[in-house]
């Protein structure tokens, strides 16, 4: 990545405090998590001074730099590293004033991380897979700090660094290898150090606006008010206003911005508060479209790129409906950023703004002789005396004819020369580049520099010789020798080939007009409106136009032998028009455009950080600032743009109520370092303009939301309350528009980050998503899916589920998986939340955040389906509470075991990771609609977990899913075991595989003052071991049951092809039998008593025995009769 224009010529640094605070830090210091603290006072609300304001976010942007630093350093292992080629002192090199120096480093895997300005660097010995390697007894710890990036070659970057040391050069050679590590990029904070430490100056009026205490009351200007004119001004703004079809709430914001305007009597700031769904960036973009035609100088700036762009757009899609004449009125916009994170080669619609892209075009189009001016009047001759050209052109040919017949004499003498200046090239890397560039300039530099060289008829005659030598070599099959010999023929004989007057014009025009249009189009579509008029936009427009036309027909034209100059006058007179009229300035150096496209443009796009390029710039003063999502953007970050020059009015737009910018460091939490200007203002009582209309959410989502954050105040949209809203994109109640899914038998656990995940909710939404994608390929019906969770570790679990899963059917079906900050300004049509936690605690830690927990309710169109465990989020007492209890009473409360496939896939993921115990715990999902009550043995819970094959582990869980659910074997011999009484014996075994099979029994036991049938599992065991275990169970179980015991066991009843569980009141003779089945059934197998009787209350659903062969879980709900 070569190193921007901004870099050039940069004024003294002022984020030198922040460079030598972190310089200053020994490994020690970085570690040591306490190093600031005491130091770091909590952020006041309200300041006396400019300089106590500033002043206040000193030490807490110390903190949070250590506290990134601190954390990537203790992960340095994942770090970027790269082995360095080479290291010198750079120009300007001053110990120990400038410890400057130039590293060469060798590049990584081809899309790996590419080292950029402001990268924090540690320089080892050692690849670090450790703290430790950082500060070794050959090397101590040492940082510095990347100036300036280049690509030097395709295997070597260039950085130019400012070092915390003196580098000992003599470790650097080519025997010693060192290493650069990437730490962290200290960017952002160094720009809002310059800016804290920054001279306020003129600027120090809209500070002292920032710094107001009663915001109570919105002061007018009374100059304003007695202004008869005002209400005319604000009658045109309201009738403009009707194009864009705004809502009462939005209309007003806008107007009460634009009415600031006309005041120039105070400065000003503005909130408008914009609730999720409200049209905040639709009324942003009216808001900036207005302020554009009102040619009000505006910054418009956000946190990141991706809102930067986000709003760019809808300007875009506004300015280009309304443009009259191609793309003039575009040089009043710029967008200023990194190409590479903005992403600009996949923004087509932006690239007409993007200032870099801009400068090249321009100083293209303003080149002295290949530019406009020179192309222009080269254009003007040929047109209007092309016979003229012609004859210069027959004389410069005799001419180079000649020179070249002297020059093929001294052919044999430069060959020696050129062998000696091939071996040069060979190994002088810089020689060969420079070689390989000028072999492959393309076309269009050949003709600016034929234009440049005052030679551009060369070109044509070239042209035409390359499309004859690519006719013919498309046209010849003869071998390699044979080509190139009449390769060289054809070469000769071109030297004497002379353009016929009919190829001279038709090709003169297409190179010359080729190049004419391309630079009147650069030049009405990227200079300011201030230097070019509507009028004679319009003329550049036709005349290009015209161009385009003639190059279509030249050849017939030239053909008819008409008089030429006649039909070329149009042309002529409007170039000459054209070069009266356009008067630009002259640039030296590329970064002088800049500068001026900066100085004139109407509407500014960038990032608040990036703002801080436009300091250094000698710009008209600016309007406006608006800044979207305002209540993301740290207070002293925003102190950037509210520096710049001639400021008066400030635009923040947001929601403090969704999620604030993140902080790393618990200090600078507790500090309010977090906290946004926008936030900060409305503690103080500033007036908000609220946008009262949702357009998003289906009334069904949007209802508890609004609730719980917004107080009521928030209607729905006539869109999301028409019935065609409403969609339906899966079968079955709980795929409604709201719902919550409970999610049991399910565990929390923590990754290798330390972040939480829940595989049995990676498995739910998976199969949920797996449903959508078949439901919108059969039904033919696009659909945008957002899964959403609040934990890293769970977002990274999903994405390897189904991240890639379902790429390249866009056309019908696409999938975001986010964290829910990287879900905020987004929507989908469906969302699914994975919530994560589920413990007996109730604990669910930063979940019960409400501006997360907002963020996250907030993000679907028509279905928003919400994955958790019931008992968690009851238990914790947070907002989770009140929407599982809102769920239930609103009738959107389902258990995901009503959906046999949840069910299934839940089997499968837990059966797979061998998370039994989840799947035989006391809440599994396998057996919550079961019509039997399951008891497992400990013996069976051992021999399951033994098992190593998934398949069979599944083949277990459906029969016991089926049993539990009714079904029954069709009799056969040898199913039914009999007693020494010759009855039926309750023991039975099932077939799971040709080998093994299912140890189970109908059971009794005491429940609620009634007696009921339970299915009790013994083991899965090799049939012929079957003996041997009834044996067992019979000597110590069931032998000892009473007659009535067991009549009571074998009792059957049917309903239809189910067998249904049984239950009796409990009476006096049941309890002393009961008793004593109790003892029976606590006795070891191993004829080793237990060390304490069981009560007939220990059997109840769900309590768990340690001895070999008694009770150990249980599962379902018994029918009553």
């Amino acid at each position: 990545m070569m190193m921007t224009l901004a870099n050039k010529k940069k004024p003294e640094n002022k984020g030198n405090r922040l460079v030598s605070e972190v310089f200053s830090w020994s490994l020690s210091d970085v570690l040591d998590r306490n190093l600031y603290n005491g130091k770091v006072s909590e952020i006041p609300k309200t300041f006396s001074s400019v300089s106590e304001y500033t002043n206040s976010f000193i030490y807490p942007l110390f903190e949070e730099t250590h506290a990134d630093l601190l954390s990537n350093i203790l992960g340095v292992n994942r770090c970027p590293t790269f082995k360095i080629y080479d290291i010198h002192p750079a120009k300007g090199f001053n110990i120990p004033k400038s410890l400057v120096y130039t590293i060469l480093l060798r590049k990584g895997r081809l899309g790996s991380y590419e080292p950029v300005v402001g990268d924090l660097i540690a320089l080892t010995d050692v690849r670090p897979k450790c703290v430790d390697d950082l500060k070794r007894p050959n090397m101590s710890y040492l940082v510095a700090i990347v100036h300036r990036m280049k690509v030097k070659s395709n295997t070597l970057y260039e950085l130019h660094v400012l070092s915390s040391k003196p580098i000992s050069l003599d470790r650097s050679g080519n025997d010693v290898k060192n290493f650069v590590v990437c730490l962290t990029n200290l960017t952002t904070n160094i720009r809002i150090s310059q800016a804290l430490h920054a001279e306020v100056g003129e600027k120090k009026k809209m500070f002292e606006t920032l710094l107001r205490v009663d915001y109570s009351v919105e002061e007018s200007c009374v100059e304003c008010c007695l202004d008869k004119t005002r209400d005319l001004f604000l009658y045109k703004i309201k009738e403009a206003l009707k194009r864009f079809q705004l809502d009462s709430s939005q209309e007003a914001a806008i107007l009460s911005c634009v009415a600031s305007r006309a005041c120039g009597h105070k400065n000003t700031i503005k909130l408008i508060w914009g609730p999720p769904g409200t049209g905040k960036t639709k009324t942003i973009s009216s808001l900036l479209f207005m302020l554009l035609k009102m040619k009000c100088r505006t910054l418009t700036c956000a946190p990141t790129n991706i809102a930067v762009l986000g709003v760019t757009k809808r300007v875009m899609q506004l300015v280009r409906d309304s443009l009259v004449y191609d793309t003039y009125g575009l040089g009043d916009i710029v967008l200023y950023g990194s190409k590479e994170r903005m992403k600009i080669d996949e923004c087509e619609d932006l690239s007409d703004i993007y200032l870099n892209l801009r400068v090249e075009i321009l100083s293209d189009c303003l080149a002295p002789l290949s530019g406009w001016k020179g192309c222009s009047e080269w254009m003007i001759r040929f047109l209007e005396d092309p016979e003229e050209q012609y004859q210069l052109y027959l004389k410069e040919k005799l001419i180079v004819d000649e020179s070249e017949n002297d020059d093929d004499d001294d052919d044999d003498d430069d060959d020696d020369d050129d062998d000696e200046k091939d071996n040069c090239s060979i190994e002088d890397d810089d020689n060969e580049g420079k070689l390989r560039t000028e072999k492959e300039e393309s076309s269009d530099s050949h003709m600016k520099k034929a234009l440049k060289t005052k030679n551009w008829k060369t070109v044509i005659v070239s042209t035409l010789k390359d499309e004859k030598k690519g006719r013919n070599n498309k046209a010849t099959n003869e071998d390699e020798n044979e080509q190139s010999s009449k390769k060289d023929s054809d070469e000769k004989y071109c030297k004497h080939d002379l353009l016929t007057f009919e190829e001279f014009v038709t090709n003169g025009f297409k190179f010359l007009g080729n190049r004419l249009i391309f630079c009147i189009e650069g030049l009405y579509t990227h200079m300011p409106t201030s230097f070019i008029s509507v009028e004679v936009a319009k003329e550049m427009v036709e005349l290009v136009s015209s161009l385009k036309s003639i190059s279509k027909s030249i050849k017939q034209t030239v053909a008819m032998k008409i008089g030429l100059k006649e039909a070329f006058r149009f042309q002529c007179s409007k170039l000459r028009y054209l070069q009266e009229t356009l008067q630009f300035p002259e640039f030296k150096e590329d970064y002088e455009i800049k500068r001026f496209c900066m100085a004139n443009a109407c509407l500014i796009f960038c990032t608040a950080s990036s703002s801080i390029n436009l300091h250094s710039e000698k710009s008209k003063p600016l309007d406006f600032l608006v800044i979207d999502e305002a209540g993301q953007l740290k207070e002293c970050e925003s102190v950037i743009p509210l520096q710049l020059n001639g400021l008066r009015h400030v635009i923040l737009v947001g929601d403090e109520r969704q999620l604030p910018a993140m902080v790393q460091s618990k200090i600078c939490e507790e500090a309010e370092f977090g906290r946004s200007l926008f936030e900060r203002l409305v503690l103080l009582g500033h007036k908000k303009h609220l946008l009262n209309v949702q357009y998003r959410m289906h009334p069904s989502i949007s209802r508890f939301p609004n609730r719980e954050f917004y107080n009521k105040s928030i209607l729905d949209g006539v869109n999301v309350k028409s019935n065609t809203y409403e969609k339906r994109f899966l079968d079955g109640n709980m795929y409604g528009s709201y719902s919550f899914i409970n999610v049991t038998s399910a565990k929390e656990e923590f990754d290798q980050s330390h972040s939480m995940r829940n595989v049995m909710e990676v498995a739910l939404v998976g199969e949920i998503v797996a449903s959508l994608f078949k439901q919108a390929v059969a039904r033919k019906q696009k659909v945008s899916v957002g899964c959403i969770s609040p934990y890293k570790a769970q977002v990274n679990a999903l994405q390897e589920k189904i991240g890639q899963k379902y790429s390249g059917y866009e056309n019908c079906f696409t999938l975001n998986v986010r964290s829910v900050d990287g879900f905020q300004g987004s929507e989908e049509d469906v969302i699914i939340i994975s919530t994560v936690r589920c413990n007996g605690k109730g604990s669910v830690g930063f979940l019960s955040n409400h501006q997360r927990t907002n963020v996250a309710l907030t993000r679907a169109r028509h279905c928003l389906w919400i994955l958790g465990n019931e008992s968690t989020l009851v238990n914790s007492g947070t907002i989770w509470k009140h929407l599982v209890v809102d769920a239930k009473n609103r009738g959107c409360f389902y258990n995901a075991s009503e959906d046999k496939n949840l069910v299934q896939a839940a089997r499968n993921a837990l059966a797979e990771l061998g998370q039994l115990d989840s799947l035989f715990s006391t809440d599994s999902l396998l057996f919550k609609e079961a019509k039997w009550q399951v008891k497992f043995s400990d013996t069976f819970l051992k021999t399951v977990a033994r098992l190593t094959d998934h398949e069979i582990c599944n083949k277990v869980v459906s029969l016991l899913v089926k049993l539990s659910g009714g079904w029954r074997e069709p009799e056969k011999a040898g199913n039914c075991r009999l007693n020494t009484e010759g009855s039926c014996t309750l023991i039975e075994e099932y077939k799971v595989t040709q080998d093994l099979c299912l140890i189970w029994a109908v059971d009794i036991v005491a429940q609620d003052s009634v007696c009921i049938q339970v299915l009790k599992v013994w083991d899965v065991s090799s049939a012929n071991k079957f003996e041997e275990l009834s044996k067992m169970l019979k000597e110590k179980v069931y032998g000892n049951y009473t007659v009535n015991m067991i009549n009571r066991c074998k009792e059957r009843r049917t309903e239809g092809n189910l067998m249904l569980p049984i239950t009796w009141p409990m009476n006096s003779d049941t309890d002393q039998s009961w008793s004593l089945a109790s003892r029976l059934a606590a006795l070891s197998l191993s004829n080793q008593p237990t060390s304490s009787s069981r009560s007939s209350s220990d059997w109840r659903f769900g309590n768990r025995r340690s001895n070999k062969y008694g009770d150990s879980r249980s599962h379902g709900r018994g029918s009553r009769w």
